[in-house]
């Protein structure tokens, strides 16, 4: 069966906070300027075609499709309900699942009800405490955290509401154990820590020190968020993924493992991109992630071919020369895309975190061993 099963919409393309490592607005690229700012009505419309047309040829009853921006919610809940009905109802019978990433400060109760009506399932960007969120600030330089928290506050409120979690990219200048600590505290069911996106041409001469720190600090992320026994309904999504890959080497998330197109973006204007992310690179990125389609002239199975091929011409989807003989190689398969580009050698890099992960993928094997071994000995004890 074909394995896409995710669009990733943008429904807008412009954002009401400015955080200083954003790689849409930060990094260079400036196609955002182009396109239109929230998504139309007659895109929408298409998308749901496409979906519906896609799902009877492949066999699918169900697509989740991801709102993202920008910031999402810059439609308002009128043009909001508009956009996920039309998705919706031009898909049918094809189901949809929506999520939602927003940076939590336009959850008004009037958002959070259509939210709740469409069962959309939301994420919110989040770095911890107010301190941890210094650089998630809104276009006048001021602090976003108490808007956000009295979002999450108003959606969990809401009849029907479904908080999915927080996103959470990591600053390597705050202890790990106080940004797991605060971002446990609110209680949500998942957390993702993300990389910074780092280029090698961005990282440069610090590049390894910077990937020793982040290993360090991912183990010792790991350490507190298994310690604590209070935080055990909380999944910290690339953790759990590490510390699953370890074991059966067969990684879920595309921070690990081989590049699979599984998931395709969609701009406000229709247009298909491979990955946004590569917008880290900067203004050249679009040559490394769009390939002239978009849903008016191109199916989703076209778009998902066009797609591994545009990844195949890149050498996106092979592993770097450097990696071969990798203890870890089936596993990372040399990182995150973003990670590994550079001028000189496009995407034939490993990770610009390549020390950290290994250190990770090492320690969640370790940690996994020792519980195993402390497993046998209780068993053993019990037993006699």
């Amino acid at each position: 069966m074909n394995p896409l099963d995710t669009l990733i919409v943008k429904f807008a393309a412009t954002c009401n906070l400015a955080c200083t490592y954003c790689y849409e607005y930060a990094a260079g690229d400036e196609s955002w300027r182009t396109k239109p700012k929230g998504i139309l009505l007659e895109t929408a419309e298409r998308i749901g075609e496409r979906i519906r047309e896609f799902g009877e040829s492949v066999g699918k009853d169900r697509m989740t499709v991801v709102a993202h921006g920008g910031e999402p919610l810059l439609l308002g809940a009128a043009r909001l309900d508009a956009v996920l009905s039309a998705i919706s109802n031009r898909a049918s019978p094809i189901g949809v699942k929506f999520s939602l990433q927003t940076n939590g400060t336009l959850l008004t109760p009037s958002i959070c009800a259509v939210l709740a009506q469409h069962q959309v399932t939301v994420g919110v960007s989040l770095d911890g405490s107010a301190i941890h969120n210094r650089r998630r600030i809104d276009h006048r330089g001021l602090l976003s955290y108490d808007q956000v928290l009295a979002g999450i506050e108003t959606l969990r409120s809401t009849p029907g509401a479904l908080f999915g979690g927080l996103l959470c990219v990591i600053d390597l200048e705050h202890d790990p154990e106080e940004i797991v600590d605060a971002l446990c505290s609110l209680r949500p069911p998942m957390v993702d820590l993300l990389q910074p996106f780092l280029t090698h041409d961005a990282a440069g001469n610090t590049r390894e020190a910077t990937a020793n720190r982040f290993g360090q600090w991912m183990c010792r992320a790991m350490d507190r968020w298994i310690e604590r026994p209070e935080y055990a309904k909380v999944r910290i999504r690339v953790l759990d993924d590490a510390l699953r890959a370890s074991l059966t080497r067969r990684p879920e998330t595309d921070w690990f493992g081989p590049r699979r197109i599984s998931y395709m973006v969609i701009e406000t204007d229709g247009t298909y991109d491979l990955l946004d992310q590569l917008k880290a690179i900067g203004a050249e990125s679009a040559a490394m992630r769009q390939f002239g389609r978009t849903i008016r002239d191109c199916s989703l199975q076209d778009a998902a071919r066009f797609a591994e091929q545009l990844l195949s011409e890149r050498g996106g989807d092979k592993l770097p020369h450097a990696c071969n003989g990798c203890r870890w190689a089936d596993v990372c398969a040399g990182g995150h895309l973003p990670s590994r580009h550079s001028a000189a050698r496009g995407f034939d890099n490993p990770s610009t975190y390549c020390e950290g992960i290994l250190a990770l993928l090492d320690h969640s094997q370790d940690r996994l061993t020792k519980h195993t071994q402390r497993l046998a000995l209780t068993d053993t004890h019990t037993k006699a």
